[in-house]
């Protein structure tokens, strides 16, 4: 399967959501733990869905 790597950066975070619950705790294949997630369709769509992301919360440190 062909992944497109391009990222489209057009939502906020908080527009996105957030997880409440680990897919993998109710997977057919969670016995196969961690070896599975690399083929896995599912934690593929919400990586990507994260990615296009952009943090509300502020990133600059004092030094």
């Amino acid at each position: 399967m062909l992944m497109n790597n391009s990222i489209k950066r057009d939502l906020f975070d908080f527009e996105i959501g957030y997880l409440v619950k680990s897919p993998c705790l109710n997977c057919e294949d969670k016995n196969d733990l961690p070896k599975c997630h690399a083929q896995c369709v599912v934690l593929d769509k919400i990586q990507t869905t994260l990615a296009r992301g952009i943090s509300s919360q502020a990133t600059s440190y004092e030094n």
